[in-house]
């Protein structure tokens, strides 16, 4: 009955109903061949990781966790102080393997008021120019958390501001403009009730700023003091309220999760939604605190935890190499 219905097609019927079969044909064998699903969702989220060792940069066991991950940091941090020397071969260390180098920089010992008088100035002058030769991109997390009343660089907005920018000065005038400023506080105020501490008074301007960044830990259940907070929970107040103030993307600077003594997948999971979630969509970096200190918030704390990082490190995506040529 088929065959009599094709003899009577003309030539340009009969070319369009081959046409047709053979698109159905490719379609039934593509709906029928089975398909490979990751076990996560691919994201475009660089990945890094502040490592504790025997030092504060420690190439060791930065090799040791992109072994333990099977996966290769996109950036790695480092803390600095004010006391600290520029060291080029460690930066060149930095970014073997195409690292982006972050440095924290803390100006712990000195007051804001030395830093405006020039006290440092000579100090901070022998940096930017071994920024400048070092030619590459160098992200700079400067003076952190200055909304926590923690640091004794905080509870001063104006004087912070004009702090900062004259530390930002001091190097355009030197002409270390691969240098990247990364404006980061905490995501919580504190103390809360006082307007000094708001996270929203210390932002120096669009123009002084390249990244912001923002720091904040899952505590977990362990202690009475704490509870259990999502992703979500922990930075969607505080990346709101500074969207409103800059237009500039967003890098979470410093975090990690507790275990849950009573559910050992508790930590994964948090993982998982931390890399997944589309609440924070301006979020294009994530910088893990891998240490054993308060609470073991490495990568490494359980099997299940660097399962889920394994998991979703490793999806192929072709978009994370691109957006990691933005930062270099």
């Amino acid at each position: 009955m088929m065959a009599s219905k094709i003899k009577r097609m003309s030539p340009h019927s009969l070319k369009r109903f081959i046409v047709f079969s053979v698109v159905a044909l490719i379609l039934f064998l593509s709906s029928c061949s089975r398909q490979v699903v990751p076990l996560v969702e691919p994201n475009t989220m660089l990945f890094g990781a502040y490592v504790r060792g025997s030092s504060s940069f420690d190439t060791a066991a930065i090799n040791q966790l992109e072994q333990d991950l099977d996966h290769n940091l996109d950036i790695v941090q480092w803390f600095s102080n004010f006391n600290d020397p520029w060291e080029p071969s460690l930066v060149s260390q930095a970014t073997v393997n195409n690292h982006i180098p972050m440095i924290t920089w803390q100006p712990s010992g000195y007051s804001l008021d030395q830093i405006l008088a020039g006290d440092r100035d000579a100090y901070m002058r022998q940096w930017a120019l071994g920024a400048k030769s070092f030619q590459k991109s160098v992200y700079v997390r400067l003076m952190p958390e200055m909304n926590g009343d923690w640091v004794n660089w905080s509870g001063d907005p104006e004087k912070f501001k004009r702090a900062w920018k004259h530390i930002v000065d001091l190097f355009e005038a030197a002409g270390a403009t691969n240098v990247k400023w990364i404006w980061a506080p905490n995501c919580m105020d504190g103390p809360r009730d006082n307007p000094n501490y708001y996270m929203e008074k210390y932002y120096p301007g669009q123009s002084y700023v390249d990244v912001i960044g923002l720091s904040g830990f899952n505590w977990g259940n362990v202690e009475k003091i704490h509870i259990w907070r999502s992703y979500e929970e922990i930075f969607s107040d505080a990346y709101t309220r500074l969207n409103k103030i800059s237009d500039h993307k967003f890098w979470l600077v410093e975090t990690a999760s507790a275990e849950d003594s009573q559910d050992s997948n508790r930590k994964a999971d948090w993982i998982k939604n931390m890399f997944t979630s589309t609440s924070l969509p301006k979020v294009e970096a994530i910088i893990w605190f891998n240490e054993d200190k308060e609470h073991d918030w490495r990568v490494q704390s359980s099997q299940s935890t660097l399962q889920a990082f394994r998991e979703i490190l490793n999806v192929t995506y072709e978009d994370r190499a691109s957006l990691a040529t933005l930062y270099r």
